[in-house]
């Protein structure tokens, strides 16, 4: 296991050496676009740059028939920009011709023996060698020439874009679609990619003109990837009736694309139809199965994982893996946890003349969690998050649900499961599943959110048990303001639920403890 494991890191050096020589070479070739110069750099730096190739050769003429042979092979594959991007190839010298080395020996005696040891290089890495190491303005000029294959152009200029070089992919497509009439489905990825690179760039107002005249001039089956990448775009940007109007115009124009199944899909569960969406991915994924080659294996696995548990694929397009994975992980912790064991105290408030009115104090051993708490669940709010409309500011500027906050506070709370214990956090966290219940999941009321709810009522019940002369606890008090919110969502979920019973019990309780929230609670729960 070991001595494999030794060999595999081998190979993995000894690939990575391999490439760090080409570039180096490809670049070197760019530079001096001559041969004879190229050649002897070769043959003096590919030992040096990529020694393990050379380190089981027996001699010097070995290493350096070697480094020839590959320095003749990549230089012929190289395009160089001094002869309109084309290779300038080195003859392989006859047999008996002195040997290009400079040794005096004839090649047959020499170099040549190792003649057609090296492979011809893949075209494409070269090219994308050769995109990578010119100026911008030179990947312009090659764009215009047109001399990279039309089949590499679009994958070359992806790769671009997914390294964060969106200028240079832009300046390598762009020029391909100077005559957009004479375009097809070969050149779907360059479209692609120039429509994104546009976007990267904030490139706006100019990517609508281009999808102006791409609508008018492009053929339909090329024009239905422009359609297709609208309806990704609009569905980004939350603006599902054009997302709609870009599926169908696409289907129009290429209604056999094998892209427009996990569009459509996609498009249902970003409004949240989620069941709706699960009936669509099993029609897609037997219609795949009987011609799989139709389309890619991403979009099968897509498929498959929204037929088989449209509930959790939801989550995962919506939210993201690793804040479903939480959030699941949160589920399982709360259904096997033992009841809380934090009991408030509860000081005496002069509340009107009330001897019954209380404030709960949080136990001291809350106190580390409910810091840790605000800082993550809170953390990186804009200065002005609380200006004089607090509740609008809140609802514009905060969304804990932004993936990155989202992965933030849920490991927060997976690290620290006593903030569990504090109503203050409780509060937080339920305001936050409810909104995520009432605007798009249903399906996690029960398993998330009713837990939740449940934990923080007990955690009051046994607090006011332990002063049983307090009957009042007036919002105007933290935390008692948390407490008396949490039970208004409690009997709005019993509402949504359709437990008429326990919406009474929780709204007398809730008014019981203060008056004050009986016409508010009503509306809330109508």
């Amino acid at each position: 296991m070991d001595d494999d494991l030794y060999e595999n890191d081998d190979e993995e050096e000894a690939a990575e050496e391999l490439a760090g020589f080409l570039r180096d070479a490809v670049a070197e070739a760019l530079r001096t676009e001559d041969a004879a110069a190229f050649m002897d750099w070769v043959r003096e730096e590919a030992p040096e740059r990529a020694p393990q190739l050379f380190e089981d050769l027996p001699n010097e003429e070995a290493r350096r028939g070697l480094a020839t042979e590959l320095g003749r092979t990549l230089w012929n594959a190289v395009p160089l920009p001094g002869n309109g991007y084309r290779p300038r190839p080195i003859d392989r010298p006859e047999r008996n011709d002195p040997c290009p080395c400079g040794s005096g020996a004839k090649y047959k005696r020499c170099c040549g023996e190792w003649a057609g040891s090296v492979p011809a290089f893949d075209p494409e890495l070269i090219w994308a060698i050769v995109v990578e190491n010119l100026p911008l303005e030179k990947v312009e000029e090659l764009g215009e020439a047109g001399r990279i294959p039309r089949t590499f152009v679009g994958d070359l200029a992806t790769s671009f874009l997914d390294d964060g070089d969106a200028e240079r992919a832009l300046a390598l497509v762009q020029p391909l679609f100077n005559r957009p009439e004479r375009l097809d489905e070969r050149d779907a990825a360059a479209l692609n990619t120039l429509l994104e690179a546009h976007d990267a760039l904030e490139l706006l107002e100019e990517k609508q003109a281009l999808v102006d005249r791409f609508s008018r001039q492009l053929k339909p089956i090329l024009r239905a990837v422009l359609w297709e990448h609208l309806v990704r775009w609009h569905a980004v940007e939350g603006e599902m009736e054009e997302a709609w109007e870009a599926l169908e115009k696409a289907r129009k124009d290429d209604p056999e694309s094998a892209a427009l199944g996990p569009l459509e899909v996609s498009l249902l569960l970003a409004e949240g139809r989620t069941e709706e969406a699960g009936e669509r991915a099993r029609f897609f994924r037997e219609r795949f199965r009987r011609d799989p080659g139709e389309i890619t294996e991403a979009g099968l696995e897509f498929l498959d994982k929204v037929a088989q548990d449209p509930e959790d694929a939801q989550l995962e397009f919506s939210i993201g893996k690793e804040v479903k994975a939480q959030i699941r992980e949160l589920e399982d912790w709360l259904a096997a946890a033992e009841p809380p064991a934090a009991v408030y105290e509860i000081e005496d408030v002069d509340s009107d003349g009330d001897p019954g009115a209380g404030r709960l104090v949080a136990p001291e051993s809350l106190e580390d969690a409910d810091l840790g708490w605000e800082d993550v669940f809170f953390q990186a709010l804009p200065e002005d998050f609380l200006g004089e409309d607090e509740e609008e500011n809140e609802e514009e500027d905060f969304d804990p649900w932004e993936e990155e906050r989202a992965e933030r506070w849920l490991g927060y709370l997976l690290d620290n499961e006593e903030a569990l214990n504090s109503l203050e956090t409780l509060e937080d966290l339920a305001h936050a599943f409810h909104d995520l219940v009432v605007d798009r999941y249903p399906y996690l009321d029960r398993p998330i959110l009713r837990p939740l709810l449940d934990r923080a009522l007990a955690i009051l019940r046994q607090s006011l048990a332990a002063r049983p002369e307090i009957t009042r606890l007036p919002g105007d008090f933290e935390p008692n303001g948390s407490a008396l919110e949490l039970i208004s969502l409690a009997a709005a979920q019993a509402s949504r639920m359709n437990e008429p019973e326990r919406v009474r019990e929780l709204v007398d309780w809730m008014t019981g403890l203060d008056p004050q929230a009986e016409e508010e609670e009503s509306a809330e729960v109508e």
